[in-house]
């Protein structure tokens, strides 16, 4: 009898991952009243012009098919009555106050600020809400984290209140419209003693022209600073469930910033054909921060972040010119042009991602009545979109199947990359506590090394159980990766951007039993400054595509002993501490050793 070889016994390992796209809906008959008892068989989704299935679908309780079981008593307890229990935690609302002091003066913004006092009385009668209020200048800072307590919010807002506007980013073009509105060029050449000849004019015409190209510069520097800041805000949101509303208060988003100031020099000095082929349209639009506020709304719909605008302008347009400016030679186009492009951007960032806009006014609107009631009336429809993470572009069209019907939703969003979307679960975690740990990562601080300038070089050490990874045999070995991502924060609210680290686990086939008893260990550096500081670890096991998210607070430049055990990040779903987050700065290092050992 010939002895026959063992069969080979082979392994299968698949992946299935699912994007889901949620879409609230708001759904008004002609008369503007919102349409209830609509279900799922009711909805159709499209993306990018193609059917899709519906997976889930909410609607809020008062504007389900059932009746009431309980009898109202009054008008508050008539629209919750139908809610026998909270809504589901993927229903529930965080509502962000996002103070905009750029471009805005105190007057303007304060009488704005009132109508969101009266709003927080609305919204805090609703079940399952958290509001946070945040002011906004080329960074952002927050006022009050977020809380379920209405008095904190309406406290943070009178807070908001006695602060400065960015002076700045106001009126920062007064000076130079001064300047060149009291230039003139004479008409001909003139020698007397005292004057100026046409010669010196042109050359002090042209000089003002770089002036005015530096300043538009400068704007432009500024607006993508702050845009930045606000995208880097709203991809911190990206980890939280439900739905996240940020009510925006402020004069809107200048898309053209600098073009007030090349425009002022053209209606002036244009015409004498001083710089032949100069065009402040055409210059203009290469300072154009358009691109950069398109992908900013795109994201905030990928992180299911909806706009609320109100207009602080109150709606008058254009800027009137006071006494002082009287006597300038100026165009009155310009400061229109400039109106009209902020509040394109009121409007846009609320239309594009399913909001709504009102004027504000010194009373309380009525309009506040539809924005209370927007926050509880709508339907929430979730698809499977048919890609995983393109890094591209996609539409979203809603249809209902009922006559004379008017819906609002978000039009379109960016499918963010698997990797942005665990960057965004370490910001999430680093600002907000939120997360979770289903692969039982462990965070370690270490010694630390003092640097130059009150800097310290800190090892941070970070486990993973093997045993909760998904390893694949080849040849002799079990093969997988991980994937981590590091944030830093300090106690002034510095961030240090999530940066991503890959490494390659291989375990002999033959010691897999004894290993998958052990952790492995990932060794990081990092440069801090002296002070408190938390730090946000994501691990992605990338052959499972499992998750986790955990943080570590500690302190740097004390005499504090620290070891193995003594700080475990285990996140909980708790208000953040600190008062200021700020656009992200980088001011940290790491390096990353990668070993097998048991903690």
């Amino acid at each position: 009898m010939i002895a026959q070889d063992k069969p080979q016994v082979q392994s299968f390992h698949d992946t299935a991952q699912v994007n889901l796209v949620n879409v609230e809906v708001f759904v008004n008959d002609t008369a503007g009243h919102r349409v209830a008892g609509l279900g799922l068989e009711d909805f159709e989704v499209l993306e990018d012009g193609v059917i899709v299935p519906i997976t889930n679908f909410y609607a809020a309780a008062s504007l389900r098919k059932e009746a009431p079981t309980i009898p109202p008593t009054s008008e508050q307890s008539s629209r919750y009555a139908r809610e026998a229990v909270p809504p589901p935690l993927e229903q529930r609302l965080s509502l962000i106050f996002f103070i905009d002091n750029v471009g805005i003066t105190p007057a303007q913004r304060n009488i704005a600020l009132r109508q969101a006092q009266a709003l927080v009385q609305a919204i805090f009668k609703m079940p399952r809400v958290e509001a946070m209020v945040i002011a906004h200048n080329l960074t952002t800072k927050v006022f009050q984290p977020f809380t379920n307590n209405g008095g904190a919010v309406e406290t943070a807002l009178a807070g908001v209140a006695r602060e400065p506007t960015d002076v700045a980013g106001t009126n920062s073009g007064r000076d130079f419209l001064v300047q060149v509105m009291s230039r003139t060029l004479p008409s001909e050449p003139v020698s007397s003693r005292g004057t100026r000849n046409r010669e010196f004019g042109v050359e002090e015409a042209r000089s003002l022209l770089e002036v005015a190209r530096g300043m538009a510069r400068e704007a432009h520097e500024r607006a993508r600073a702050a845009l930045g800041s606000m995208e880097t805000f709203i991809s911190s949101l990206a980890g939280l469930p439900g739905r996240k509303v940020i009510c925006y208060i402020g004069n809107g988003i200048q898309l053209r910033p600098g073009e007030a100031f090349l425009k002022e020099w053209e209606s002036r000095f244009g015409s004498q054909g001083i710089v032949p082929g100069f065009s402040a349209d055409l210059e203009a639009s290469q300072l154009s921060v358009t691109s950069e506020f398109y992908a900013m709304v795109s994201r905030a719909n990928a992180d299911r972040v909806t706009f609320y605008s109100i207009d602080a302008t109150g709606g008058e347009g254009a800027k009137n010119f006071t006494a002082d400016h009287e006597a300038f030679d100026t165009d009155p186009t310009i400061s229109q042009g400039e109106a009209v492009g902020r509040g394109y951007s009121l409007h846009y960032l609320a239309d594009a991602t399913g909001g709504a806009t009102f004027v504000s006014t010194a009373e309380v609107s009525p309009e506040l009545a539809r924005f209370a009631n927007d926050f509880d009336d709508y339907y929430s429809l979730a698809y499977a979109a048919p890609h995983i993470g393109d890094g591209k572009g996609h539409t979203i069209r809603v249809r209902v199947k009922r006559e004379g019907v008017h819906l609002r939703y978000r039009r379109h969003y960016l499918d963010k990359t698997a990797d942005e979307r665990m960057a965004d679960r370490s910001l999430t975690a680093l600002l907000y506590d939120a997360g979770s740990n289903g692969l039982d990562v462990g965070v370690v601080v270490g010694k630390e090394e003092r640097q130059k300038n009150n800097t310290f070089l800190v090892s941070v050490l970070v486990s993973v159980p093997l045993g909760k990874l998904i390893l694949v045999p080849k040849d002799e070995v079990q093969e997988g990766s991980i994937s981590i991502w590091l944030a830093d924060k300090d106690d002034k609210g510095r961030i240090t951007p999530p940066s991503k680290h890959v490494f390659p686990v291989h375990i002999p086939s033959d010691s897999i039993a004894a290993a998958t008893s052990r952790n492995v260990t990932f060794a990081f550096k990092f440069l801090m400054r002296a002070g408190p500081h938390k730090v946000a670890v994501s691990v992605r096991d990338d052959t499972a595509l499992a998750e986790s998210t955990v943080t570590a607070r500690f302190n740097v430049g004390t005499d504090e002993v620290r070891g193995p055990g003594v700080l475990q990040g285990m996140l909980t779903l708790s208000d953040p501490g600190g008062a200021a987050v700020p656009g992200l700065v980088t001011h940290a290092s790491s390096q990353a050793r990668p070993s097998l050992t048991a903690l």
